[in-house]
């Protein structure tokens, strides 16, 4: 049996989980090293995604910049929830890595072309595999922070960094990009780029994270991802919360074309100017990813998820009367902070409410859309253009924001109530130690789906040799317990769990535990409990000889 976890462990005095959530990436190895390679990984993603833009507008202006930004995305679309269920069939560290030594690769590549001054149709060929990479990259690397973070704050946390390390990346990465390709061209962007994720690829070796998924080896890629596009098109609160993601990176989409050509044709200025303009939403996202760790204390995430997406809409509207380069920037930044707010918030949501085993495919989908609206936006953006002028069309970007805060606001709260864990069987069943070493996940749904028992005094709660029964954990009273006939000498007390050794082993329970006085349990059902030990922090299956060493009766 277990006993309950106290506050003192170790000979030292633990400090209240709320005080240490923004500390954990820093005090976990692994975890820093994840949220270093992906912060050069954001930084990457948009000086890379800019030096494209600002090739193929200075090939063929503002209509080229669209179809080649298009003719990046629509394969990253339709390939990334196919490559990124390789994490949920491989080992999370390895894919990871993996897909870092692809977008290596394939930038490298982009920037031997570049130099070379290959065609352009070879260049943006190149450019979509490095796209796709990048995408299959940030589906894994958020499919893996909750094998990683050892508590809900502490996920919420990771989320937050790497919104913080994406809002630098979406300011820092144009801005050199800019600048380096006035200076230099393109291609120095990009070959920049191919060494910083050689380096990620490096910090992400040897993570030694499990495969999630115990069947996800025995389908094939494309079986995997129509896995994940069934589980989200079966799930009308998850479609709801996918359809939010495309509109977000829909405008981010346009916004990326219109800043250039705002840059050009509004405030006639050059790259550096439009690395500015482009990249002036990196700095609120970076505020506003910061400030979104304070979401790690809260239980419901839809109001920020729709009020980011309100507070990045109004911006966009105000936008219409901006001709200088700093008012721009100011709101773009504002809208960045909006954005912030959603994805943070919106990523959590995902990861309380999907099984982890199909995690990364549903991330891998998420990203697929992600693509897909960033591909939309891109086409999008020289019509508007042509429609309105690059001043003007920011207006129908902000008010389709602020639309689908209020079409989706019911769902969200639906989702966010699914999501929300109950917070007195939550604080219970962590007293339990093996279930405070889950991943947070793991504990949030069991205590959504636990039950609260009441037993009188004389009761068995469970019987040696009955078939059928869960796991029980003590939130008051006093337990016996008996094996084989025999009353052992001491008693469960508050915070005790038992019955896991059945469960593990598929047997009848071992023990008779019977109530001494009045007590009140919370139940786990059989499945639930099975599905939430799968994996311990470091992944590994808990069998039942580690649990029968546990087990003092």
């Amino acid at each position: 049996m277990f006993t309950k976890q106290g506050r003192h462990y170790a000979g030292r005095v633990l400090i209240p989980e709320e005080l240490t959530a923004l500390r954990a990436a820093a005090q976990d190895c692994r975890l820093a090293r994840v949220m270093i390679a992906f912060s050069l990984f954001a930084l990457v993603n948009f000086a890379v995604w800019v030096a494209v833009l600002l090739y193929a507008f200075a090939r063929g202006g503002a209509g080229l910049a669209g179809l080649v930004g298009v003719a990046q995305l629509v394969p990253a679309a339709v390939l990334a929830p196919v490559f990124g269920s390789f994490g949920d069939r491989l080992p999370r560290g390895a894919a990871l890595s993996g897909a870092y030594a692809a977008e290596a690769a394939t930038i490298g590549a982009v920037a031997v072309l570049l130099l070379a001054d290959a065609p352009v149709v070879v260049v943006v060929m190149t450019a979509a595999a490095a796209t796709t990479a990048i995408s299959v990259a940030r589906s894994i690397h958020y499919a893996a922070l909750p094998q990683l973070a050892t508590t809900p704050g502490a996920l919420v946390s990771a989320n937050s960094a790497s919104g913080v390390m994406e809002g630098i990346g979406v300011f820092v990465g144009p801005v050199i990009a800019g600048f380096v390709a006035q200076g230099y061209g393109p291609w120095l962007v990009t070959a920049l780029s191919a060494l910083a994720m050689l380096g990620a690829t490096l910090l992400t070796a040897r993570l030694k994270l499990p495969v999630s998924s115990t069947s996800a080896d025995e389908a094939g890629a494309l079986r995997s991802a129509a896995a994940g596009l069934r589980i989200v098109s079966s799930d009308p609160s998850v479609l709801a919360l996918l359809m939010i993601v495309c509109v977000v990176f829909l405008v981010t989409g346009s916004l990326e074309v219109l800043g250039v050509s705002f840059a050009n044709t509004v405030l006639h200025k050059g790259d550096s100017a439009a690395g500015l303009i482009v990249g002036a939403t990196g700095i609120g996202a970076l505020i506003g990813a910061a400030a979104a760790a304070g979401l790690a204390f809260r239980g419901r995430l839809a109001a920020p998820t729709a009020l980011g997406l309100f507070a990045a809409g109004l911006p966009l509207l105000a936008m219409t009367s901006v001709g200088s380069l700093a008012p721009a920037v100011a709101l773009l930044a504002v809208c960045g902070l909006g954005q912030a707010f959603t994805s943070v918030a919106g990523r959590t949501l995902l990861q309380r409410t999907i099984d982890d085993r199909v995690l990364a495919r549903v991330f891998a989908v998420q990203e697929g859309v992600m693509m897909a609206g960033v591909a939309g936006g891109a086409a999008l953006a020289p019509w508007l253009i042509r429609r309105f002028g690059a001043t003007r069309g920011y207006l129908p970007l902000g008010l389709l924001l602020v639309v689908i805060a209020f079409m989706t606001w019911p769902v969200l709260r639906r989702l966010d109530l699914r999501a929300s864990a109950r917070a007195d069987v939550l604080a219970l069943l962590r007293q339990v130690p093996f279930l405070a070493a889950l991943s947070p996940p793991a504990p949030e749904r069991l205590s959504q789906s636990a039950q609260w028992v009441e037993a009188q005094a004389g009761e068995a709660v469970v019987r040696q040799g009955d078939v059928g029964g869960g796991f029980y954990v003590i939130a008051e009273g006093q337990m016996s317990v008996i094996v084989d006939g025999v009353l052992r000498a001491h008693r469960l007390g508050q915070g005790a769990g038992f019955g896991e050794i059945a469960l593990l082993r598929n047997t009848p329970p071992t023990a008779t535990v019977t109530a001494i006085v009045p007590c009140r349990l919370v139940r786990v059902e059989r499945t639930d409990f099975l599905t939430a030990i799968t994996a311990s922090t470091d992944g590994q299956l808990i069998s039942a000889q580690d649990a029968t060493a546990q087990y003092r009766p």
